[in-house]
């Protein structure tokens, strides 16, 4: 059964200060951990409320982008100044699933402590990468040096804060020695604070650069401009098409883009010609028809066997959009599927510094050939576009592959391309890359079921760009045709550097050059070449790889271990990054659903709560249960409205709870916390006094002669305090043993009558004992003889009767007292204020100096004692 609250209402002096503070003991169900009191200044976060555009609850920890925190003490978190997360619960972890932008993304960190143990922990999960609080990059400043709310914002000045400080704890355990549960388990982050102990409101500064490696390193998008929500495919349309400068976010989900059209009435009309053949019998999908369109009218010459194809006979329903410059087209969350759409950055409408991340592209006329891209950059020969960036695009069933054309300052960088197309003769798209007089990086690449174009290299007269191409970190799963090729011409030589990539299989070609082209193989793994000579110089087919001299890229960029490229290249790339996957051709379209809104409130009584839920679906899914959490314990569900539990057993003090809601979707909703006091039943605490060891406590002595030392032990109080001695007899308190002893040499005669008393206690005890000094030197009379009568030991409250024999008197009762086993600790700061109750003493105190309580089983206090770091 659990135990009622005990407390000692204490005065106690403690290195000369006096703290008066309620020490107790709780054995009940809960008991109070810290709960902090997060600022009201406004410079501090006070009066934010929480919300931003970027955070959307599609998904619960660790399976998508987001920041997961935790603070010894309480937080405010902050994305670009909007408040994203805030508690004031100690090691209460949360994860807020985000959409991370190109460009700056300023993480801020309001951290609060009151227990001296302080510390906050951060761990960012973006697409592929995870950063970690206590690494590289943190900044850290005290409350009292900050004077506005400057410090959140993007663009902040930095050159005034010095770095976070990395706090030595184990980052499975609290900076108080308690376990921290729920943070994701390998993560490399560190507790992280002020260099100063004393610090206990700090702020935390990292910013998360989101910025393409190599070529198309300046392209910044829409970022100069506002940012936008747009659910649909005509919200898409109309940001692509408008002439700001926008961030454009797409809410996690499938979009059907498909307009469905007559493709031989819209062939027709643009003078050029469907032709058909049938599927060749070792074709892979030989049951199909060969669709391929002639850029001629009304004719199929030069597509040998073709017949032309006749109206109404097939369809095309690619979503063809041309695009302004200054865009960012972003999917939030684990991405966008965006399904026909074609995308086109053409210098007829001035497209440039462009950026398309998280998106799945794909379904733009796979049953066709060259009858579109999904995603393409068509700049002008002589008239070039510049600056862009595709980042983490997954790319399956296009007719046309991705060309890039007539580009400079172009980064691709972690697409998934599958080129696996059952709508076809071959199973595989023809065409993957035409990159044509373009200055590319093209880096941490999955190409898996490609038929050819890995990429092809042209140069065409007359550009100002010469092809430029430098490739790496990049997997070819299994290619069909030729992987590379590259040409120039007699006044533009094309050069790749083809950098540490893996090609598992090359079925006949891995790369091939002509006389005005130049290409460097380096450190790259072949792993299936078929062909013995898989290389092809000039026509020539050679064994031996091209170590041509090109040109040096002027950025930095970091090389992964080519032997793991297999197996992290799949993972990474694509829509969602390590996250997502390629939708499935007939996915449902929709925007994912969100986690159910959820509030909590709590009404305390003695010893107990009642806690209550409101709970709003977001998605229309059914709410499968509420869990009721009172700091990080969970203490009730319900499965049902009205959404409530009632905990007894709960100790006197202050409480953050918070609810959180789980809907059919397995999605969790998470509540702002709320906090609550409990107050306890009245226990009044009776001290206890011990006589302790050898020696008498009553003694009689000649003058000059020392006194037998002697102790007492005092529990269930604060300490003692001691009158009455002789002058030359001291008493010495031990806070460590809870014990007092008393012991010197007289420097006059007399008698004595001291007392010992505690306090502290709601009820306090006393011994009144005698100590005689006699002098040789005076009459008989002078000095009264010792009688035990005359001893007394008195209560606060009641009288107490003592035993004669001096080992074993006991006041308030407790006969032959034997110290019981300590079974509970509590320790506080030295102004009194909790700091940690447990069942095991932490390894590391909490603070530098800390008052240590330990506890029996039945409630009594064993020991009180001050303990250093």
């Amino acid at each position: 059964m659990p135990m009622k609250n005990t407390f000692c209402k204490k005065r106690a002096l403690i290195a000369g200060i006096v703290l008066s503070c309620s020490f107790g003991l709780s054995q009940a169900a809960i008991s109070p951990t810290e709960v902090v009191t997060l600022p009201s200044d406004a410079k501090l976060g006070g009066g934010d409320a929480v919300g931003s555009t970027l955070s959307r609850s599609t998904y619960n920890g660790g399976k998508g982008p987001g920041i997961w925190i935790v603070a010894d003490g309480g937080y405010r978190l902050y994305h670009n100044g909007a408040l994203l997360a805030e508690d004031n619960q100690a090691g209460r972890v949360r994860f807020v699933p985000m959409t991370f932008l190109p460009g700056e993304n300023a993480i801020s960190v309001i951290g609060v402590d009151e227990d001296g143990a302080h510390g906050v922990m951060v761990q960012i999960d973006e697409l592929h990468e995870s950063y970690y609080s206590g690494g590289t990059g943190w900044y850290a400043k005290p409350d009292y040096g900050i004077y506005n709310n400057a410090w959140k914002n993007k663009g902040r000045d930095l050159s005034q804060w010095g770095g976070a400080t990395t706090l030595s704890y184990s980052n499975t355990k609290m900076p108080n020695g308690a376990d921290l549960t729920g943070w994701p388990s390998g993560s490399q982050s560190k507790w992280i604070w002020t260099g100063s102990s004393t610090d206990t409101t700090v702020a935390l500064l990292y910013n998360l650069n989101i910025t393409a490696e190599g070529f198309g390193a300046s392209t910044t998008g829409g970022d100069a401009g506002s940012i936008v929500i747009a659910s649909d495919s005509a919200s898409i349309r109309k940001y692509l098409q408008s002439s700001e400068a926008v961030t454009i976010l797409v809410p996690e989900g499938t979009y059907d883009f498909r307009q469905f059209r007559d493709a031989v009435t819209e062939a027709t009309a643009a003078g050029r010609t469907w032709c058909k053949s049938a599927c060749g019998a070792n074709d892979k999908n030989s049951s199909n028809t060969f669709y391929r369109i002639n850029f001629a009218a009304n004719t199929c010459s030069g597509l040998d066997g073709t017949t032309i194809v006749g109206t109404g006979e097939i369809q095309s329903w690619d979503n063809w959009i041309t695009i302004k410059n200054n865009k960012s087209l972003i999917g939030m969350g684990r991405g966008a599927n965006l399904r026909g759409a074609s995308l086109n950055n053409r210098k007829n409408e001035g497209a440039g510094n462009n950026i398309f991340r998280n998106l799945a592209i794909y379904d733009v006329n796979p049953h066709l050939i060259e009858a579109g891209d999904g995603l393409e950059i068509s700049g002008n020969n002589g008239n070039e576009v510049s600056n862009f960036w595709f980042d983490h695009i997954s790319y399956k069933w296009i007719s046309d592959g991705m060309d890039l054309e007539f580009v400079k300052g172009l980064t691709v960088s972690y697409v998934d391309y599958d080129g696996a197309n059952e709508y076809n003769c071959y199973y595989y798209d023809p065409y993957m890359h035409l990159v044509e007089n373009a200055q590319a990086t093209i880096h941490d690449m999955y190409w898996h079921n490609s038929f050819g174009r890995v990429p092809k290299i042209y140069a065409k007269d007359g550009s100002s760009v010469t092809p430029t191409v430098h490739i790496y970190n990049s997997y070819v799963d299994y290619n069909h045709w030729h992987i590379i090729d590259v040409n120039g011409t007699s006044s533009l030589t094309s050069q790749l550097l083809y950098e540490n990539n893996y090609i598992g299989t090359a079925n006949i070609q891995v790369a091939g050059k002509d006389a005005y082209s130049k290409v460097n193989m380096k450190n790259n793994t072949i792993k299936k070449a078929k062909s013995s000579t898989p290389y092809s110089n000039n026509g020539t087919a050679t064994s031996t790889a091209f170590t041509d001299n090109v040109f040096t890229p002027s950025y930095s960029y970091t090389l992964r271990t080519n032997s793991t490229l297999p197996d992290s290249m799949p993972l990474l790339t694509g829509v969602g990054g390590r996250y997502g996957s390629m939708p499935s051709y007939n996915q449902a379209t929709g925007i994912s659903p969100i986690a159910s809104t959820v509030s909590v409130s709590a009404t305390p009584a003695q010893n107990a709560v009642t806690l209550s839920a409101t709970v709003k679906s977001n998605s229309g899914s059914a709410i499968t249960k509420v869990d009721f959490y009172i700091g990080t314990t969970l203490v009730g569900s319900a499965t049902s409205s009205p959404y409530m539990t009632t905990v007894s057993d709960v100790s006197a003090g202050t409480y953050s709870a918070i609810a959180i809601a789980t809907d059919k979707n397995g999605l969790e909703g998470v509540s702002s916390y709320t906090t609550f006091e409990v107050s306890g039943e009245a226990v009044l605490t009776k001290a206890t006094l011990t006589k302790n060891g050898a020696g008498s406590s009553n003694q009689t002595i000649t003058l000059g002669e020392s006194i037998a030392s002697f102790s007492y032990v005092w529990g269930n109080c604060s300490g003692v305090e001691v009158t009455g001695l002789p002058n030359g007899v001291n008493y010495t308190l031990n806070e460590f043993e809870s014990r007092v002893t008393i012991s010197g040499t007289p420097t006059e005669a007399g008698a004595f009558t001291y007392t010992i008393a505690t306090v502290g206690a709601d009820t306090n005890v006393s011994v009144v004992r005698k100590i005689t000094v006699n002098d040789p030197n005076a009459s008989s009379s002078s000095v009264a003889a010792e009688s035990s009568s005359s001893e007394t030991a008195t209560s606060s409250a009641t009288a107490e009767s003592s035993s004669s024999a001096e080992e074993s008197t006991v006041i308030s009762g407790n006969v032959n007292y034997v110290r019981e086993a300590t079974t509970y600790y509590r320790i506080f700061d030295m102004q009194g204020r909790p700091l940690f109750s447990g069942a095991q003493k932490p390894n590391q105190m909490p603070a530098d100096r800390v008052i240590v309580i330990e506890y029996t089983k039945s409630g009594s206090i064993n020991r009180r004692y001050i303990q250093a770091q």
